[in-house]
């Protein structure tokens, strides 16, 4: 088995690992500086990367997200056009340029995109009919860790520093602030995007530089503080245009949905106390019929970090393989 990592960082160095151990063969690492032997032996320059893309069986996209996914979405069809197939867990790709992507959706694994090891994507897939009512979701892994333990009486400074050196913040930002406005102005509307879109309710595609977030400033944060125990990053998908006691966050529609997310009250609706995680876990919960006459379902696992997210791109790379 040939294949090619593209991303050197946190998660391409651990899907190196990974794939070393299975016995597959790496043809390459690609690097922001060049075409890499492996993590550490430059072979190439960058632009000379499609040289080493025919003799691949899958390739492995494991970049992070630094403009509005051209840059992936760029890696991916020049690999997709040479029918190689492609396992992401970048989220801006498919989240705004997921109309350009469809005609290849049968050959990108992007369970690892939203949910890391949940597989949450595969499924909604799976679940999603037109009895479907309401579907909500826990898909920041991060923001529930830290409102989690924060609700247990630990520091929001502690908690945030945890997340950082344990790799389930996304890069970049530095202060409790900052790292909450990352996660939710920046990777929920991401995962949002992704998730409305796989569920095919409508023709239209939503997409995630076309909503604008309302950023957490620091007497809000002050009181998601002191409410912590009745508040968690939720997306919802409904038809129902209600009021919502929420801080921050956003509201989207398309066509009949709407897309409303942001630090709800979880005593507000009482599928939220179905649908909250414990700790670093996504979730998600589906609401079937009038009333939820055909059903209330719901799968959770744990959201963040490279080990899940590795185990879960490998599995996609499994599945496609035996197409």
């Amino acid at each position: 088995m040939k294949v090619g990592i593209i991303g050197a960082g946190h998660i391409g160095s651990e899907l190196y690992r990974r794939i070393n151990s299975l016995g597959w063969d790496v043809e390459f690492v690609l690097r922001s500086d060049g075409v890499y032997r492996n993590l550490s032996e430059k072979i190439d320059e960058l632009d000379n990367y499609p040289n080493y893309l025919n003799s691949l069986n899958v390739a492995f996209l494991a970049i992070p997200t630094l403009d509005d996914g051209k840059t992936a979405f760029d890696y991916m069809r020049s690999i997709l056009e040479k029918d190689i197939p492609v396992v992401t867990c970048e989220k801006g790709a498919l989240s705004n340029y997921f109309s350009e992507l469809e005609k290849w959706l049968d050959k990108i694994g992007y369970s690892a995109a939203v949910g890391g090891g949940t597989r949450l994507l595969r499924y909604l897939e799976e679940r999603i009919n037109p009895e479907v009512e309401q579907i909500h979701a826990v898909l920041n892994g991060t923001l529930n860790y830290i409102f989690d333990e924060v609700s247990h009486g630990r520091s929001l400074g502690e908690v945030v520093e945890e997340t950082k050196k344990l790799g389930y913040a996304e890069p970049g930002a530095k202060t409790p602030l900052e790292v909450i406005n990352k996660e939710a102005t920046e990777d929920v509307p991401m995962k949002s995007s992704i998730l409305f879109n796989i569920c095919k309710f409508t023709q239209r595609h939503m997409r995630a530089k076309d909503i604008k977030p309302h950023k957490i400033g620091e007497p809000e944060l002050k009181r998601l503080i002191k409410e912590s125990n009745n508040r968690r990053y939720i997306v919802s998908i409904t038809k129902e245009n209600d009021e919502e006691d929420t801080i921050g966050g956003f509201r989207h529609q398309v066509d009949d949905w709407i897309i409303s997310v942001g630090f709800k009250n979880i005593y507000e609706n009482p599928l939220f106390l179905q649908l909250i995680p414990s700790g670093v876990n996504n979730s998600v919960l589906i609401y079937e019929g009038v009333y939820g006459i055909n059903g209330t379902y719901r799968l959770s696992g744990q959201g963040a970090g490279a080990g899940p997210t590795t185990s879960s791109m490998i599995k996609d790379a499994i599945i496609l393989l035996q197409k």
